[in-house]
């Protein structure tokens, strides 16, 4: 696998935090996405995938407020994945070649006046966001990853809102709240404002309440530190120790609603692929 990561340029920050490229061969014909604190602006420069939605088949995965069906839903040159609820399932093609942008929970509405809230819990077609996308795929044929994230630059600087500035205040939030565990309440009087100014901001900004993302990105700690630990562990025990959860029961109730997994099936999967595999888990089929 070839992997590599370029920071943005100061003009692109704090919306986007990292462009990256991605050129291997998959390791199972099927990949778990699981939900983490960021939105992906990605671009395929490989055949097509297919996203198919979870067994409750709560997902709307084109853009298109139409439910996949059991086939699942194409995406081809051009996606955007905003903030997620729960997971994902991705049909990979034979190759994998995708160069991305990574961008914050607020990043999008630098770019776009669409309201963030019609980006959340969805895989969207580029175009339906940000025009011109999809023309990217023409000009970088078989790029040197320079060149890909040189262009993905200059579009992205291209369609930056003229004056717009982040809202420090969720700028300041959603950064405590990818890394730390924090009551919502307490976060807003550090930040010298109300609760409900707060989650105001939040959903203004990024489509989401504070307290949905607050969940998501505590997740997200807790399964990369899951993913972490060495081959043997009880799944339940050495969880509860890592996370503040009432009970297994609870612990085993998050895990299912994230991921789709128990702890103990979770852990069996990635201690079999690696840690780099934690929120991009190979499936050899999907059940349901």
């Amino acid at each position: 696998m070839f992997y590599l990561e370029c920071p943005p340029p100061p003009g692109l920050q704090p919306f986007v935090t990292q462009f990256w490229l991605v050129r291997a061969e998959p390791q199972a014909r099927y990949e778990k996405i699981l939900p983490g604190p960021e939105a992906h602006l990605i671009l395929n420069l490989s055949d097509p995938y297919r996203l198919i939605s979870p067994p409750d088949g709560s997902g709307d995965l084109n853009g298109s407020g139409k439910t996949a069906t059991s086939r699942g839903t194409e995406v081809s040159t051009g996606f955007y994945a905003g903030l997620q609820r729960s997971y994902l399932i991705s049909e990979n093609p034979d190759q994998l070649f995708n160069v991305g942008a990574r961008l914050t929970p607020f990043g999008m509405a630098a770019f776009t006046s669409l309201p963030p809230s019609g980006f959340q819990n969805r895989v969207m077609d580029a175009e339906s966001v940000l025009p011109g996308f999809s023309n990217l795929r023409e000009s970088l044929a078989n790029p040197e990853p320079e060149q890909a994230f040189a262009a993905m630059t200059a579009f992205l600087q291209q369609r930056l809102r003229p004056g717009y500035q982040a809202d420090p205040r969720t700028e300041k939030a959603t950064h405590i709240l990818a890394h730390q565990d924090v009551e919502i309440s307490v976060l807003a009087r550090d930040l010298g404002i109300s609760t409900s100014t707060l989650e105001r901001i939040i959903m203004r900004d990024c489509g989401t309440t504070a307290k949905a993302y607050s969940d998501v990105c505590r997740f997200n700690r807790i399964v990369k530190q899951a993913a972490a630990l060495p081959k043997g562990s009880v799944p339940g025990r050495e969880l509860l120790h890592l996370a503040d959860y009432y009970d297994q029961p609870h612990l085993i109730r998050t895990f299912r609603r994230f991921s789709g997994f128990t702890p103990s099936e979770y852990l069996e999967v990635v201690q079999n692929y690696g840690a780099e595999y934690a929120t991009f888990v190979p499936l050899e089929e999907v059940i349901g």
